[in-house]
């Protein structure tokens, strides 16, 4: 979807959201062609952590502390609670095998489509439509701040 330049970072992050989870929905269902994904359940927790470490906690903070003044009461309910269960989603993985870690695993994969598919077509067309162009102006630098120039981001904790 197009989508102006200041909610760009989000948005390509989004992208590889998108690949994460097209990668653990075949990996989990045993296709030969994974588009490079491990085809086996702790390569595939590997993948999920990795994501939810070095991408999933910094976009998920900077959405909700830099976005979310912006957004309605109910959008930003479900915005917090839906990175809310991601983050459990990969933590109850962690500690899961075998039935258990594959549920957890696409659990995770189909919230984390649902939700970035839910942001791209409708929270974020709706709040670039609530604020005027200098508060976007503002968001943008700040998004571009945290997301884009703090560079390579690693394992957090």
């Amino acid at each position: 979807m197009k989508r102006t330049r200041e909610l760009k970072p989000l948005t390509s992050e989004h992208h590889q959201a998108l690949l994460v989870a097209f990668q653990l929905k075949k990996g989990l269902a045993g296709h030969a062609e994974t588009a490079g994904a491990p085809r086996d359940l702790p390569g595939l927790l590997a993948l999920a952590r990795r994501f939810e470490e070095r991408v999933l906690r910094t976009h998920a903070q900077a959405e909700e502390e830099v976005l979310g003044h912006h957004l309605a009461p109910a959008d930003m309910r479900r915005l917090v609670s839906e990175h809310g269960e991601m983050r459990r989603l990969v933590e109850s993985a962690r500690g899961a095998q075998g039935p258990e870690l594959r549920s957890a695993l696409g659990a995770f994969a189909e919230l984390l489509e649902r939700h970035v598919r839910w942001e791209e077509r409708e929270l974020f067309p709706a709040a670039e439509g609530l604020v005027d162009a200098e508060t976007l102006s503002i968001i943008g630098g700040e998004l571009e701040r945290r997301l884009v120039l703090a560079g390579p981001r690693g394992a957090r904790r």
